[in-house]
């Protein structure tokens, strides 16, 4: 490579000082002098940013931006009027994308004068948000219709955080990314989108009073939220995606005869859990997530739990053998075959949580919760004498969180002190833990 097109990269985008090289001919000019080489910002930041573009005849525009090492921009270009083909530079960029990671990125100054494009950069470090439990929320039902209570940092039931939907119950799950809460039906009621922690009603997918089930799941990942229909007046079940905005998505048809409950998200694939209309019969369905097109189908032992990604071959399946007994086995994605993973204890599976790629938690109807190791391949008491409906990881505070009967539960992990309790009126059904981001 040329000295001259090492001088060039290096100007655009590992300069730390503004590059001052005299532009091409018939291109615009343009320096950055603020903010000063190196300058950290806390998210989010209000960033003064100073400089000074000119051309020859004319300017048509200039935008300020935050780049990556890629020259991409992470979030909206700021538009500054252009005054004059002269003109001396000075704005706010409002840096407020809680998500960005901290790390080096660039400030940008692009000018245009409707041919050409010249850009100046300032390398600087940004330091993200760092990552905080909101809320726990405690999913209930009783008469009045299902509630969603909201536990503050305190581990107290806030009224604000609180609020409840009409209808009966099926699943929950939570979406931190885009602060938003799923509560779905059953026989009754609807899908419920909730804008959390203060709550405020989002989207709503409108259910089917019927003797018959109509949601029976709902799972959010990133982006997608998956919605599992009963749908007992087609030949079979649907799943539906959709985004975060309620926009539908993509359809996946399970098989003739066959309805949706779990779904789970892993590389490439979404993996379903279908029941049979009329029997016990049970399978694990995959599909491929871009395209709804099926690829394979194996014969599950009972109901599922839980999903879980191993490796880019694997995951795991954890569930109740229809002939009695738990199940914890290894799905080979490319072989489609089942793999016992070790000895499950007696009694049924009620929840699982994940600590890592290899560590669980495992709670049963005996009122014991179980450590799972899988290297060494290894399952132990954790705690006893409790009957954990749901168990949930806070792997930002290192924390358990335990639903038994009324009552939501605190413990430190690894070692599990009991922390503190809080009381609900009801059974709880789940718990969901939200995080500031």
């Amino acid at each position: 490579m040329s000295k001259k097109n090492v001088l060039l990269l290096l100007c655009l985008f590992l300069g730390i000082y503004s590059c001052k090289k005299d532009p091409p001919p018939d291109y615009p000019s343009v320096q950055i002098s603020a903010p000063y080489p190196l300058a950290t910002f806390n998210v989010p930041a209000s960033i003064q940013v100073t400089g000074h573009a000119s051309d020859s005849k004319l300017l048509t525009s200039v935008s300020v931006y935050i780049a990556n090492s890629q020259n991409i921009a992470v979030e909206a270009p700021l538009q500054v009027p252009v005054t004059s083909s002269n003109m001396n530079i000075s704005c706010t960029y409002v840096l407020n994308d809680l998500h960005l990671p901290s790390g080096q990125y660039y400030m940008a100054i692009t000018v245009s004068n409707g041919t050409n494009i010249s850009s100046a950069f300032q390398q600087i470090y940004i330091d993200g948000v760092p990552t905080k439990r909101t809320a726990i929320y405690a999913i209930t039902r009783n008469s009045a219709g299902v509630h969603a209570w909201g536990i503050d940092s305190a581990f107290q039931v806030s009224p604000a955080f609180s609020y409840t939907v009409s209808g009966d119950y099926s699943s929950s799950d939570i979406n931190s990314y885009y602060q938003q809460l799923y509560i779905a039906g059953h026989d009754s009621g609807n899908v419920n989108v909730y804008s959390v922690p203060t709550p405020a009603p989002g989207w709503t997918l409108t259910g089917s009073p019927s003797p018959s089930p109509y949601f029976t799941n709902v799972y959010c990942n990133k982006d997608v939220e998956y919605v599992s229909y009963y749908n007992s007046n087609l030949p079979n079940g649907e799943i539906k995606s959709y985004n975060h905005s309620g926009v539908i998505q993509a359809v996946y048809n399970t098989g003739p005869g066959y309805y949706p409950v779990k779904t789970y998200l892993w590389g490439n694939l979404l993996f379903t859990e279908e029941k049979s209309f009329s029997s016990s019969s049970e399978s694990l369905l995959l599909f491929y997530q871009a395209t709804a097109a099926g690829y394979n189908q194996a014969t599950l032992p009972g109901p599922v739990i839980a999903m879980y990604g191993q490796d880019n071959t694997h995951i795991f399946v954890l569930g109740n053998k229809s002939a009695g007994g738990a199940y914890m086995l290894s799905y080979n994605i490319t072989t489609n075959q089942f793999s016992s993973l070790i000895s499950m204890p007696g009694g049924q599976l009620l929840s699982a949580a994940q600590i890592d790629g290899g560590d669980y938690l495992l709670s049963f109807n005996t009122g014991t919760v179980y450590y799972y190791s899988y290297n060494p391949n290894s399952i132990t008491p954790y705690l006893t004498n409790v009957m954990a409906s749901t168990v949930r990881y806070d792997s930002i505070d290192n924390e358990v969180i335990i639903a038994s009967g009324h009552t939501v539960n605190e413990y430190d992990y690894p070692n599990p002190s009991h922390v503190t309790t809080v009381v609900l009126s009801d059974s709880v059904r789940d718990v969901r833990i939200l995080y500031n981001r």
